[in-house]
């Protein structure tokens, strides 16, 4: 199964500033870049925090006099405590930094950035250097995939690769991403896994399973990972966890 990857859908020109930035060129950065958040290298030129708006708006809020009950309650903690003095982006950025590496799936930065809840991270190489930036909107973008790409993908990755159902057995519609699938397959215990594969798709927004089967095996003890013949990452991580209980 093909997973669209970090590097797939990141910013690659990737605007940052370095610690020693002063404030104004901060402000300055991310106004004429349109960008909403930079990372911060250090000399070595490795991420070491990043600057947000958020951040940048105590110092201007403190420099007002009277603020809102809102933004006064922010001015209490991280960074906006520190922004009111502060000189340069060490002095305004969070750290540590939430970071995700370019060769992994999707999945992972979407996980990094809800755990964390932030709104984008900076992408690193295995060697640890800055080559991205991702951001959630960059994480959606695999929702707009057309329609029949998924079709395309859902066939040949999940019926023909993985299952070895036969093309004309089985009919794949999508309408904005919604997959419906109908037709026979072997055994009935095939439809939940052909479930899972077709939800792990990148792009598929959900699937009504209308498959039938001609054999009902669900009374049987299932088979062995390693006769199964489905080589999925969601199948093999059900079964480990099964084994480990």
């Amino acid at each position: 199964m093909k997973h669209k990857r970090i590097c797939d859908v990141m910013t690659r020109d990737v605007i940052s500033v370095t610690t020693t930035t002063p404030f104004r060129e901060v402000v300055r950065t991310l106004r004429d870049h349109d960008v909403s958040g930079v990372p911060v290298l250090d000399a070595d030129g490795r991420v070491v925090g990043i600057v947000t708006e958020a951040d940048l708006l105590g110092r201007q809020a403190r420099a007002g006099g009277a603020v809102p009950g809102r933004i006064r309650h922010l001015l209490l903690h991280g960074a906006f405590a520190r922004s009111g003095v502060a000189r340069t982006a060490a002095d305004l950025m969070s750290s540590p930094v939430v970071t995700v590496s370019a060769p992994d799936h999707l999945t992972t930065a979407a996980a990094a950035l809800a755990r964390h809840d932030v709104k984008r991270a900076p992408v690193l190489d295995v060697d640890g250097r800055l080559v991205g930036i991702v951001s959630r909107k960059d994480l959606l973008s695999v929702y707009l995939r057309p329609d029949y790409e998924l079709v395309a993908e859902i066939r040949t990755e999940v019926f023909t690769r993985a299952m070895c159902v036969p093309r004309r057995a089985v009919s794949v519609e999508i309408v904005d991403g919604v997959v419906t699938l109908t037709g026979e397959v072997e055994r009935q215990s095939m439809i939940e896994i052909i479930t899972v594969l077709t939800e792990a798709v990148d792009g598929v927004v959900a699937v009504h399973n209308r498959l039938t089967a001609r054999t009902d095996d669900t009374h049987l003890p299932p088979p062995e990972p390693e006769n199964v013949g489905v080589f999925h990452p969601l199948i093999h991580s059900r079964t480990e966890g099964h084994e480990t209980r």
